[in-house]
Parts: structure tokens; sequence; C-alpha cells
């Protein structure tokens, strides 16, 4: 089995790298902010499961909110349906997808495109909102 690991740079990425890298039967492929997003159709073409942990939480300018947790999950979802194949995804929200201000509104906007994902192309979608 292969799987992509976006964000997998920060704590929990890491951890999971170590703790899928006991196992023989899985393949770990990394994307990481300084990938280009471009890449992104290559690495999902053939991947079987993908944990989606990256994202943005403390920017210089918080434009970047939406690009690095908005915009990447928009370019992942269009990667998975470029691929023809039902990608499953665990996405690592936030509990501030509830609340009305930058960092909540590109978690929650990111949700909802993982939320179409699903209903429009089938791939299972696993959300977690962890607490800050």
């Amino acid at each position: 089995m292969k799987v992509l690991i976006t964000g997998s740079n920060g704590f929990v990425g890491k951890n999971l790298i170590v703790h899928l890298g006991e196992r023989k039967d899985i393949d770990v492929q990394c994307f990481t902010r300084a990938d280009d997003i471009e890449q992104l159709p290559g690495l999902v073409k053939d991947i079987d499961f993908v944990f989606h942990l990256a994202g943005v939480n403390r920017p210089q300018d918080p434009e970047e909110f939406k690009t690095g947790n908005t915009d990447l999950t928009r370019a992942l979802c269009d990667a998975i349906v470029a691929s023809g194949k039902r990608v499953p995804v665990l996405y690592t929200s936030s509990s501030q997808a509830e609340l009305d201000n930058p960092y909540g509104s590109s978690k929650r906007g990111a949700e909802e495109l993982l939320e179409a994902l699903a209903e429009q192309h089938g791939s299972s979608v696993y959300l977690l909102r962890l607490p800050n």
C-alpha cells in the first residue's frame, strides 16, 4: 500500500512516518511546504491513502491561512479526481473550524472541499478536528 503524508515535516507527520516505517507493507510518500503544489497530481496517481496533515497555523500574513489550508486542500482534491481513483483522505482539521476567524475559515473551507470530494467523487473522507 502506498500512502501520501502531507505536512510530513510536522510533529504528527514525523511520528506517523516512524510508525508506518515499522510496517513492511506500506510505502510512504511525503509532501512538505518545500515541495511544489504542481507535484501533487504525479504523487497522487499511485497513492492508496492520504494523511492530509499539512496546514498553516502561524503565518506572517493572514492570507497564508487560505493558501496553506484551503488552496492546498483544493489542489489535493483536484489531484485525486484527476487520478481517477477514489483515494481515501484523513484530514487533521481544527476545533477552530467552528469559529469565524481567518484560521477557522480556512480550515472549514478545507473541510468543505473534502466533503464535496466525498460526495461528488466517492472518496472516503475522515475529518479529525483537533483542539489547539
